[in-house]
């Protein structure tokens, strides 16, 4: 009897060992899926192409042309972490599962002034945020623009400390995720990101 209790659970623990890990690789495809539209979507813009004349491929039946054009408003790089991802609006869980979310309330992403502030989970785009260190370059683009910031500040807050998200009249850039990096479950902290519009380093694309 205790043989075959103990045969059970191992094979239990097999069971769920294969589906948190058949989880991890269709969440990390679908991430990656979505980025690859997305920022196909960024270079049509880029392009100059009109909204309405946007193709489709057929692959991508199910990425409506609708979708893609209530999509992406920007996309976001950090060089020391090579991130290179799509900025979406708002923070939601689904947009937070596909792209790095701009904070609603904040500057928008192009906004010759204040702050503009995005998230994203700490277990993808933001899973290296804590080796940045003051001077590091990030980089937003969006409407055939580049804006190149600089890494001024990194600090740990508790989640109601919104203050960090203050408007502010210089054009500053904070990015925001869950912390500790490797906590089980709810992370208790946030990390938090500022950085500073290098004047003169705004530029087209």
């Amino acid at each position: 009897m205790g043989m075959h209790v103990m045969r059970r659970m191992e094979q239990l623990l097999f069971a769920a060992g294969f589906a948190c890990l058949a989880f991890f690789l269709w969440s990390t495809g679908e991430r990656a899926w979505y980025q690859r539209l997305y920022l196909q979507e960024l270079n049509f813009q880029d392009n100059g192409r009109a909204n309405n004349e946007r193709e489709v491929p057929n692959s991508q039946a199910l990425y409506t042309a609708a979708t893609l054009r209530s999509g992406p408003i920007g996309r976001i790089e950090v060089p020391r972490v090579q991130l290179s991802a799509a900025i979406l609006d708002g923070v939601d869980t689904g947009t937070l599962d596909r792209a790095v979310g701009h904070v609603p309330g904040t500057a928008y992403p192009g906004e010759a002034k204040g702050r503009v502030a995005l998230a994203a989970h700490r277990d993808s785009f933001f899973r290296d945020l804590g080796i940045l260190r003051r001077g590091d370059t990030i980089r937003l683009a969006t409407g055939g623009r580049v804006r190149e910031y600089k890494v001024e500040s990194t600090e740990v807050v508790k989640p109601d400390q919104i203050e960090v998200l203050a408007p502010t009249p210089d054009s500053m850039l904070t990015l925001v995720t869950c912390y500790p990096f490797r906590y089980l479950g709810n992370a208790p902290e946030r990390f938090i990101v500022n950085a500073r519009l290098v004047e003169g380093r705004d530029h087209a694309e």
